[in-house]
Parts: C-alpha cells; structure tokens; sequence
C-alpha cells in the first residue's frame, strides 16, 4: 500500500533519493488520489481515480522533474473536475494524439503504414497500389492525407477517366509520365488503393478519416470498366504461335528468346503474368514433370501445383542447361553490383518484342500476357474439360462449392487436360518435342 505524505518540494525530493531500486508510490496527504512514483533514476506525477459508471482509471500528471507539487495538485484538481462530468482524460489525450497524427500524416506516409503491416499483399498489388497513386494522387504525395476529400478525389477521379493528367504525377522519369493516359480502369484503381488504406487507418489507428469514395459511389461515377474478353482463338492461335516460335534466342541486350519462352509458357499454364515470369528454379521438379508456384505470389494465397507438358519440360531443361541465373527461369537483364552480376525476374514484356509479334500478312498482333490466360482457359473449356479441373488448373477459388471439397487434390489428375492443351497451341508439332539450338546472353 502506498505511504501517505504531505508533499513538499523538499519532501519530493527527499522521497526520490530514498527509493534506490524498483518503484515505490507516494499517496497525497492533500488530494486524494494524487500519486507520486518514484524509481532510482526517475519520478512522476500521476491521478488514480474512479470514473462514474466505470472503473478505476490513472491518468498521467507529467514528470516530476517539470512538474511542481503545486502544478501537481493543480492539475490533479481539473482532472478530477473533469471525470466528475465523466470526461476520460486519457480518451481525450488519445484523441488529440489521434488528431495530431491524422493532419501530420501523409498520402506517401500512409502507404508505407499500410505495404508494411499488410505484409501478405502480394508483390504485383504492391506496385499497382503504388504506381496508380503516384500517377493519380502524386501532388498529395507530400502533403496531408486530410487533404484528399470526398470531393477532391472525385474531381481527381473524374479527370483522370477523361483526360491525360501528367502535371500532378510523382514518377521518376519523363518516359513514365508520357505513358500516362485518359484510363477509366487506372482511376478507379487508384481511388481503390487510396480507399483501402485510409479505412486501414481508420480500423488500426483510430483515425478520423473521411470514406474517400463517397461522393463517386453516390453519383456512380465509377468507371466500372467491363472484364476485357480478349483471346486468341480461332485462326489467331496458330498465327500467333507460329510467329511466337519463330522469333530467335537470346543475344545482348535483346532478351527475344526468354520473352519467347516465358509468353509460351504462359500459355500452355495458364498462369497469370507473376506467377509465371517470376518461376524460380527450386519450383520445378523435374522427376514429377510439374511447377508448385508458391502461396505468396498467388493472387488465391495458396499453393499452386501444376503438371507440365512435354513441350514446356523441354523447353525448362533447355533454359537450365544455358541458365544465366541460379535462381530465376526466366531472367531479365543483369545488373552489376559490385563485381557481381544479379538477375532479377523478368519484369515486363519489351515493346521491341511486341512489335515482332505479327500474323501472316505481317500485321502486328495485338495482345498482352493475362489474353495467354484467357486463351488457355477457353481452349480447355472448349475440350469440355471439367469445370472443377478448369478452376484448378486457373486457380480460383472453390471455397463456397461444398461438391469441390471432396476432391482430392492430386496434381495428376490435371496431366491429361494440360497436355491436350499443349497440343492445340503447338498443333502438329505438339505431337513431339522439337529441340531448338539457343545462343545464350553473355
């Protein structure tokens, strides 16, 4: 029980050169519940009283180093005038903390708050999140998040469907600037981002932020861009693939032949651009002749195991015979560091590779990776493959089919699907596998 003391400048200073280890308490002899904790190296004033209707609450006074006996009591008079009316002093401290963070805190600020504590976004989301606030909200980069109201990021989101805004951009390069354009679909993805973490904020840290998305929810002012449909079917398929094949292999600094690969292997997986480009080496068992593409580049979050065809193990054995990097299948560029030379995943197609990409009468073709995804999964489906393989093998989620919770989850029951669909994108030449000479990147 703490000792009762009639405190005094010189009493405080007597009690604090007694207490030589741990934490000792001194109650007021004055007001009660005016408290004075007192260790070796410190001391503080402190109030422990009862809140109507509520339980015991200690509300800190200040340090006795800066805090008079006379201040001490002061303040220990107004507080408890305060919880009288039923006012928390500690709530309110929290509040004015909560509102001092809030106008302090800023757009760039509170998306590295939410990247770090979100840690199982995936890497792609990451950067989009990123890339569609720079290009859209860059002006607010730097500046209060309070700043970005409903009816500013309306007008915001409303110019950047219509319009090709560059000045308000925080990009790092003119180039990045000039590939920004009028893009309904980029709007509303970065009023997405933008809303996703301030209610992050608001859920986590008690922030007083406004729902940014109101005023364009109330006026439908969505762009509500429709699900591209875009494949290559019919006629496209063969032109594609013939040219696809046809481009060479890999000399410095044009990287035509990984582009190559990595574009027909997507195909023949269906998967999407980052779990394919990003295939690393220790994902590949070769005795199984299948791929395990980890949860965390999943869009599912879960692991994905696929069989491969002959044509796609072919072509892996091959690339890791003339491997340029010990950990990624599909490497871009390296990049020296130091006296080393480290690969990165390739990270996008060239626009030089596109642009060879052309049908029959020469004509480029028009396409990008997830129309490979598109294209694998309506070839499939027109084989009448198994709805509940076909979502197996694109990975999406069965979780609310009660009927799907009772199949096994063998990898060998998708074989036969894949492989059916590796023989349409190759045709006649799928029949065997066709070994190609390749010049690696020096």
């Amino acid at each position: 029980m703490a000792e009762t003391v009639k405190f005094t400048e010189a009493r405080v200073a007597a009690l604090r050169q007694s207490v030589k280890a741990g934490r000792v308490e001194f109650k007021d002899e004055e007001i009660p519940g005016l408290l004075l904790r007192v260790t070796p190296t410190a001391a503080s004033w402190s109030l422990v009283k009862r809140l109507p209707g509520s339980g015991v609450t200690r509300v800190s006074l200040g340090k006795a180093d800066a805090v008079s006996v006379t201040e001490a009591r002061k303040l220990a008079r107004i507080r408890i005038g305060e919880m009288h009316q039923g006012i928390d002093p500690n709530a309110v401290k929290r509040q004015k903390r909560a509102v001092a963070q809030r106008d302090g805190l800023t757009l760039g600020e509170g998306l590295a708050i939410y990247l770090a504590e979100r840690d199982q976004l995936r890497p792609a989301t990451r950067v989009t999140y990123e890339r569609d606030l720079r290009t859209t909200f860059g002006d607010y980069w730097d500046r209060p998040l309070m700043e970005l109201t409903p009816e500013r990021v309306r007008d915001r989101h409303r110019d950047r469907k219509t319009r090709d805004i560059r000045a308000q951009a925080k990009v790092e390069t003119a180039l990045s600037r000039k590939r920004i354009k009028a893009s309904p679909a980029r709007a509303d993805g970065a009023v997405r981002a933008l809303r996703a973490i301030v209610n992050y904020l608001r859920a986590e840290r008690d922030l007083d932020l406004p729902d940014v998305a109101k005023r364009i929810t109330a006026t439908k002012g969505w762009g509500n861009v429709a699900r591209r449909r875009r494949a290559l079917v019919g006629d496209a398929l063969p032109e594609f693939v013939a040219s696809i094949r046809a481009l060479p292999d890999d000399l410095p600094p044009d990287l035509s032949g990984t582009q190559r690969d990595v574009t027909l292997f997507l195909l023949c997986t269906a998967l999407r651009w980052t779990a394919g480009a990003g295939l690393e080496w220790s994902e590949i068992d070769f005795k199984a002749k299948s791929v395990t593409i980890p949860a965390w580049r999943m869009k599912g979050k879960q692991d994905h195991p696929l069989p491969l065809g002959p044509q796609m193990m072919a072509m892996l054995k091959q690339r890791q015979k003339e491997a340029r990097s010990d950990r990624f299948v599909f490497p871009g560029l390296g990049r020296r560091e130091g006296e080393k030379l480290v690969y990165r995943a390739l990270g996008r197609l060239s626009k030089q590779f596109l642009e060879k990409v052309i049908d029959a009468e020469g004509d480029r073709i028009s396409w990008s990776p997830h129309d490979l995804r598109r294209t694998a999964i309506s070839v499939l489906e027109a084989m009448d493959v198994s709805g509940y393989a076909l979502k197996k093998i694109a990975a999406h989620s069965q979780g609310a089919d009660v009927t799907a919770g009772y199949l096994t989850d063998d990898v060998e029951r998708l074989r036969s699907p894949i492989e059916r669909l590796e023989r349409k994108v190759f045709g006649a030449a799928g029949s065997k596998v066709v070994a190609l000479k390749r010049r690696t990147v020096i």
